[in-house]
């Protein structure tokens, strides 16, 4: 049904003991993800009584749709016999992502209660932000050496068995080992009493359980997957990671990146949801906020100091520090531009560590081009209004060098940052903008003071 026609307020503050199958039925009818917005409209005691309605199917679809935080909230009124039925209808990844938010305890007792609890407890012991992590292990494969017919019939039995969508079919060796991909075309195709083997692909993309999950993610998206296999040490197939889990990773590492190049740190405790945290939870908040701020603060404290330094120059020629902050604004744009392209350009393969300096002169280039057009503008209208070519002309080459420096700062930042393992997108925003600040006012305030002579 549609999300307008959904208040669940409403519904629940009507409800009669007499009818909860009734109001079952009708819950069943919305998409969960629509339930799972409501979630926060209601008080504690609506939502209690929510989950005691909801069919097992349904409220597990509508948990897996719902926030870390809201979860966790949901826990403190849910039995262990709830939580229960409800992973047991739930995808086992989702229902080990789930698991992985209660006290170990409380999860042990409710892994011995489940279906299938050596599934869940392998994918609970892989970190959650690797292939392994994210994999689930609802995947079907045929032995390479099946009869083509044998491999059809078993793959009904299979389909009709787990209900699993057919994205690839992978082929494995006697042990599991991953040789091969083919298509349920080429099964049909193929003649009955051929054998596998013999119509597979055997050129395989694959990932481990321990690669990062972003690794996933570029493959994924560069060769237009839907699913892609997860392999162990011992290259025998464990799961597959598919098409919707990797639009979350994106989704995760594209806000981190965004949040990163503000100078929000986002490095919080596994299961907590960062972009909730910081609208709702002043603490969290405040924690991922501050500590790039004090580092900026400090770095503008020695802006200030530095210029305080040219006091001398300033108070000789007090109209030059009107332009400092058009130095500053000009070079902080340029650089953080090219910390933009560099930063994506990383995260997305198209820049090499390896062809750092070939991109950094690039890129400085660009910046002088770009410079010389700029400085050309804000000389000329600062000769119409001072009527000063000296002057002028020293705006003109502050702004070229500054900008020319920013360039380099936020070409080479991200790249330092990445051949050091740190996340490229730290760099930009505070750390980046503190940096050309410092630099564009020592470049202006030095050709200022070596010319005051002639200036004043």
């Amino acid at each position: 049904m549609s999300a307008n026609a959904l208040n669940l307020k409403n519904i629940l503050s009507e409800i009669d003991e007499s009818r909860i199958d009734e109001l079952r039925a009708i819950f069943d009818e919305y998409y969960p993800q629509d339930i799972a917005e409501e979630f926060d409209n209601l008080d504690k005691n609506e939502k209690q009584l929510l989950f005691d309605i909801l069919s097992f199917n349904q409220g597990a679809l509508v948990i897996v749709e719902l926030e870390y935080n809201q979860i966790k909230e949901i826990f403190d009124f849910l039995s262990n016999d709830q939580i229960t039925k409800f992973c047991n209808q739930m995808e086992l990844d989702d229902a080990a992502d789930i698991l992985s938010l209660l006290e170990d305890e409380r999860m042990l007792k409710i892994l011995e209660q489940l279906q299938k609890p050596f599934e869940i407890k392998e994918l609970l012991s892989f970190e959650p932000d690797t292939c392994g992590g994210i994999m689930t292990p609802g995947f079907i494969s045929v032995r390479a050496d099946l009869k083509i017919g044998a491999a059809l019939r078993y793959l009904r039995l299979k389909a009709k068995e787990t209900g699993n969508t057919i994205m690839y079919i992978y082929v494995t060796k006697k042990f599991g080992e991953l040789v091969g991909v083919i298509s349920l075309r080429e099964l049909f195709l193929a003649p009955d009493e051929n054998q596998v083997s013999e119509h597979m692909n055997n050129e395989v993309i694959s990932v481990k359980t321990s690669d990062d999950q972003t690794i996933a993610a570029d493959l994924i998206s560069k060769y237009r997957f839907l699913a892609i296999p997860v392999m162990n040490d011992d290259k025998q197939l464990v799961g597959i990671i598919t098409i919707d889990d990797i639009v979350e990773v994106i989704e995760e590492e594209v806000t981190e990146d965004i949040y990163q190049s503000s100078g929000i740190n986002v490095n919080s405790d596994v299961g907590i949801d960062f972009g909730k945290s910081l609208i709702n939870r002043f603490y969290d908040a405040y924690r991922a906020r501050t500590p790039w701020l004090i580092i900026t603060l400090l770095g503008q404290y020695f802006a200030a100091t530095l210029i305080a330094s040219f006091n001398m120059t300033i108070a000789a020629i007090p109209i030059a520090i009107s332009f400092m902050p058009l130095l500053s604004g000009m070079s902080g744009n340029i650089g953080n531009q090219s910390s933009t392209i560099i930063i994506r350009g990383l995260a997305t393969g198209e820049v090499e560590l390896n062809k750092g300096s070939k991109i950094l002169f690039h890129e400085i280039l660009i910046s002088i081009m770009i410079g010389v057009t700029c400085a050309g503008i804000v000389g000329a209208l600062s000769f119409y209004v001072y009527k000063n070519v000296l002057l002028s002309a020293l705006i003109a080459l502050s702004l070229i060098v500054s900008m020319m420096l920013a360039v380099g700062l936020g070409t080479i930042t991200p790249m330092a940052f990445k051949k050091m393992d740190l996340d490229p997108a730290a760099a930009s925003g505070p750390l980046i903008t503190t940096g050309i600040d410092v630099l564009s006012f020592f470049v202006y305030l030095t050709l200022i003071t070596k010319f005051i002579s002639d200036l004043v």
